[in-house]
């Protein structure tokens, strides 16, 4: 399967854990280096969540499906938010609110193969399942990225390879799969962007897949809100 960027995928929660305190500084933000781990996970681990998050849901309720619908933050929890990502060339624009404190998980492009899909996405042990990933990411093309109009540097130093995972393909998945537990591993260009301060951010993804004569653009419009707390006298008295 491949998953086309900007698929971006958010998620929500409260409490920031980060092991790796450099990073480039990308229109108003900070993009964590590749080798940055958040929560005790690396990248790879992160992107290994994001797959499972976003193939978990059925079609009605995932954001990827529905774009315009304010979904962005269904199913999701923890200190990572996960942009959700594109399925289709067809070029999407979606608007995601996330809380304040939140790293955002950011998946370029990226390719997935399992034990149940047929070839070319199949694999039958952990060591086919990464070469499968590898040689279907390889065909991606010209891949970019902007955060507030300034492009994120040496996207490639951030091509990762998840470790062997599960996917559970449920009821209604968008695959056409009956339901089934299947093993996984993906190939991707990601990265995390560190907790941003409230605000407004623009990020665009685009790049090209020649061997399907596939071009996309998909961009990603982000709301960072504070918490709201209310005044005491706001609260209604027993």
């Amino acid at each position: 399967m491949l998953l086309l960027l900007l698929a971006l995928i958010p998620g929500a929660t409260i409490g920031f854990a980060q092991e790796a305190t450099s990073g480039t500084e990308v229109g108003g933000v900070t993009v964590l280096p590749p080798d940055a781990e958040v929560g005790g996970a690396s990248i790879a681990e992160w992107d290994a969540r994001f797959w499972q998050w976003s193939l978990s849901l059925p079609e009605a309720s995932n954001p990827s499906f529905n774009p315009d619908a304010g979904m962005c933050g269904y199913g999701q929890f923890g200190p990572v938010f996960f942009l959700p990502p594109s399925y289709t060339p067809e070029p999407v624009t979606m608007e995601c609110t996330v809380p304040e404190g939140t790293a955002i998980f950011v998946s370029v492009a990226g390719s997935g193969c399992t034990s149940v899909e047929e070839p070319p996405f199949f694999g039958s042990n952990e060591e086919e399942l990464l070469n499968c990933a590898e040689e279907n990411f390889a065909g991606f093309a010209d891949l970019q990225i902007t955060i507030n109009g300034e492009p994120v540097p040496d996207l490639g130093s951030y091509q990762t390879s998840t470790p062997l995972f599960t996917l559970n393909f449920g009821e209604d998945n968008f695959y056409g799969l009956d339901p089934v537990v299947a093993y996984s591993v993906a190939t991707s260009q990601s990265f995390i962007i560190a907790p941003p301060a409230p605000g407004e951010y623009e990020i665009v993804g685009s790049g090209a897949y020649p061997a399907d004569d596939v071009t996309f653009t998909n961009t990603v419009r982000l709301v960072v809100e504070a918490p709201t707390v209310i005044s005491p006298e706001a609260t209604p008295q027993a």
